[in-house]
C-alpha cells in the first residue's frame, strides 16, 4: 500500500471506530447488465447542493432533473452524498474504507497526488479508451471543442474522469468590477476605465456625499481580504498586468511578487488605503458584511459576483449597482487573473472504481448527461411544467420564476434544474442561467464578457506525487509569509520598498524550484 494510502487510512481509523463513516458493503451495481449495457441501477458518491438541501431535498433523486433522467436511461441511482463541509473528510474515509460505490463525485482535477495514483492503485478506471464507443455525444462535442478536452485529459494523454462542463463564455464570466450607478449620475461622473480615472472616483465618492446623507460616512471601495480573487482587494492590481499568484505571461508560468509590475500595483492599492479609499475593515470582512456596506448605501465599488443579489435588495428605481469593464492600467492592460475566466471544466467530475463491474455501460449512461434529452432536462427540467418553447427558445415558466406557491426561485431553480447548482457532469447552457440574474446581473456579464484579456490565467496543470508534495511544502510557508507581508505594505505599516525583502526570502524559501515545477507542467499541459 503506498504511502498516502497509509496515511489516509490512519487518519481514518479512529472516525471509523467512532462510526463516523459507514461506507456499507463493496458495490457492484454496474454488473447487472451485460457489459456496455446501460445499468439498471448504480451507486454514487457526490455532493448535493447547498439550495436543494435547504429547499428539502434529502439526495439527488428528489429533483425533477434525476427523476426524468431515470425515466430517459432506466437506471436508477442510489446516492450518497456527504453532509455539508464534511467532503474531504468523508472522501477520506471512504477511499480508506476500500468499500467503493460505482461512482464518485469529487474535485479529481486537483485531488492530492492527482487522479492518476488512484488509477494506479486500482481505485478509479482509466476511460480515454472506452470513451468513443461509449460517449458518442461527449466525443462529438470534444471534437468541437478539443481546448476543452484538454483541461480534463492528463499529461499522458490519460482520461481519468467526466467533468461538469459550462459550455458558454458567458458562464465562465459571473464576477467582476461593479459600482453605484447612481452615485456616479449624483456627482456627474463617468464610469472609469482606467485605474487614474478609477482614483478620481473613488476620490469624489469619498468627499462628495453621494449617499446623501449629509455625513462624511462614505467608504469608496469595499472588499473582503487581499487575496480572494472574487472580493479581493488584489484585483486592483490586475490592470497592471499582473497577479498576486501564478499566472501566464509570455509563454511562462511566472509569480507576481517577483515582478516589477506587481510592485506598481501594491503601491497604487497602498495609495487609495493611505488616503481613505479602501474599506479600513477589509481584512476582516467577509462577502455578507460586504454586501451590506453597499446596499446599506455606505460602499460604492466593489470586485463581487454579478450584481443579482443587489438587484434583489436595491432595485429602487433610483439605486444601481452596474458591472463595469475591467478596468485598463497604465501599459493599457485590462487583465482578468479569475481562474474561470479561463477554465471551462470545473472541479466537479465523476471517476468509475474499480468496483463498478460495468464501466462501459455506467460512460452510456453519464453520455446521456451530454446529449439531448438530457441536456434539456438538466438544464431547463420538464416542457410544459418548468419550461417551454418559445420562438426557439427554452423559456422558463412562471413555476420556476414566479412560483404560484411563493417558493423562491433559487429553492425551485435548485429543486427542478440539475445543472443549477454545478453538482453534476453535463453540459451547462447560458439560456436557463440569463434567466435566473436580474438584468443588472446578465448587463455586468454582458460587459465583463465584452472587453477582456483572459489568457494570463493558468490552466488546470498535472503535477506528479513528488511535484504535489514538493509545491506544497514550499508554498504552505511561502503563501503565509507573502499574504502577511502584502497586508502590512498596503495598511501602511511596512514600506512598499520593503517587497525587495519579500522576494529574496522566497527565493531562499524556494520559489524558483516551485516555478520550475509549475513551468514544466505548463509545457506538458501545452504538448497534450
Amino acid at each position: 500500500m503506498k504511502t498516502w494510502k497509509r496515511a489516509i487510512c490512519a487518519a481514518a481509523v479512529v472516525a471509523l471506530a467512532v462510526g463516523a463513516a459507514g461506507c456499507g458493503e463493496q458495490q457492484t451495481g454496474g454488473s447487472d447488465t451485460a457489459k456496455g449495457e446501460m445499468p439498471k441501477e448504480l451507486s454514487i458518491y457526490a455532493n448535493l447542493g447547498d439550495h436543494a438541501r435547504r429547499a428539502g431535498a434529502s439526495d439527488n433523486n428528489d429533483l425533477l432533473a434525476f427523476q426524468l433522467m431515470e425515466e430517459l436511461t432506466g437506471c436508477h441511482v442510489t446516492w450518497t452524498h456527504p453532509s455539508g463541509g464534511s467532503g474531504t473528510e468523508k472522501f477520506n474515509l471512504l477511499i480508506a474504507s476500500g468499500n467503493l460505490p460505482d461512482v464518485i463525485v469529487y474535485n479529481w482535477q486537483v485531488v492530492p497526488g492527482g487522479a492518476k495514483m488512484y488509477a494506479d492503485d486500482e481505485m478509479i478506471v482509466p476511460l480515454q479508451d472506452m470513451m468513443e464507443t461509449y460517449m458518442p455525444n461527449l466525443t462529438a462535442f470534444n471534437q468541437e471543442r478539443p481546448e476543452i478536452k484538454k483541461m480534463y485529459t492528463d499529461d499522458n494523454g490519460s482520461i481519468y474522469y467526466i467533468p461538469f462542463i459550462r459550455k458558454d463564455k458567458e458562464l465562465q464570466v459571473f464576477l467582476g468590477p461593479q459600482i453605484r450607478q447612481d452615485w456616479l449620475d449624483k456627482l456627474g461622473l463617468e464610469v472609469p476605465t482606467t485605474t487614474d480615472e478609477l482614483y478620481n472616483v473613488l476620490k469624489a465618492f469619498k468627499t462628495g456625499d453621494p449617499n446623501g446623507n449629509g455625513q462624511a460616512d462614505e467608504i469608496p471601495l469595499s472588499g473582503s481580504s487581499f487575496d480572494w480573487c472574487a472580493y479581493g482587494i488584489g484585483c486592483l492590481g490586475w490592470p497592471f498586468g499582473t497577479d498576486y499568484d501564478f499566472y501566464v505571461d509570455g509563454g511562462q508560468v511566472k509569480y507576481g511578487v517577483l515582478e516589477d509590475r506587481f510592485e506598481e500595483g501594491i503601491r497604487y492599492i497602498a495609495q487609495l488605503y493611505s488616503e481613505g479609499l479602501i474599506d479600513i475593515d477589509f481584512l476582516i470582512n467577509d462577502r455578507s458584511k460586504m454586501d451590506a456596506k453597499m446596499m446599506n448605501d455606505q460602499a460604492g465599488f466593489v470586485y463581487s459576483f454579478q450584481p443579482t443579489l443587489y438587484a434583489t435588495n436595491m432595485d429602487d428605481g433610483v439605486r444601481k449597482v452596474t458591472g463595469i469593464p475591467h478596468l485598463r492600467g497604465p501599459y493599457g492592460d485590462n487583465n482578468c487573473y479569475q481562474p474561470d475566466y479561463g477554465n471551462s471544466v470545473t472541479t466537479v467530475s465523476a471517476a468509475i472504481t474499480t468496483a463498478n463491474g460495468n464501466p462501459e455501460g455506467t460512460l452510456k449512461w453519464l453520455d446521456a448527461f451530454f446529449g439531448e434529452p438530457g441536456l434539456e432536462y438538466m438544464n431547463f427540467g420538464r416542457e410544459g411544467e418548468t419550461f417551454e418553447w418559445v420562438d426557439g427558445y427554452p423559456k422558463l415558466t412562471d413555476y420556476i420564476l414566479n412560483n404560484p406557491d411563493g417558493k423562491d426561485k433559487v429553492s425551485m431553480c435548485a429543486l427542478n434544474l440539475g445543472a443549477y447548482e454545478s453538482q453534476f457532469p453535463t453540459l451547462q447552457d447560458w439560456r436557463y442561467y440569463e434567466q435566473t440574474l436580474s438584468d443588472w446581473g446578465r448587463e455586468a456579464i454582458t460587459t465583463w464578457a465584452s472587453d477582456v484579456d483572459a489568457s494570463g490565467v493558468l490552466p488546470p496543470l498535472s503535477f506528479t506525487e513528488e511535484e504535489t508534495e514538493e509545491n506544497t511544502q514550499i508554498m504552505s510557508q511561502i503563501d503565509t509569509y507573502v499574504l502577511e507581508a502584502i497586508n502590512k505594505i498596503i495598511v501602511g505599516s511596512e514600506p512598499v520598498e520593503s517587497l525587495e525583502k519579500v522576494r529574496s526570502d522566497i527565493k531562499n524559501m524556494g520559489i524558483d524550484r516551485v516555478l520550475e515545477i509549475h513551468n514544466n507542467a505548463y509545457q506538458r499541459y501545452n504538448s497534450r
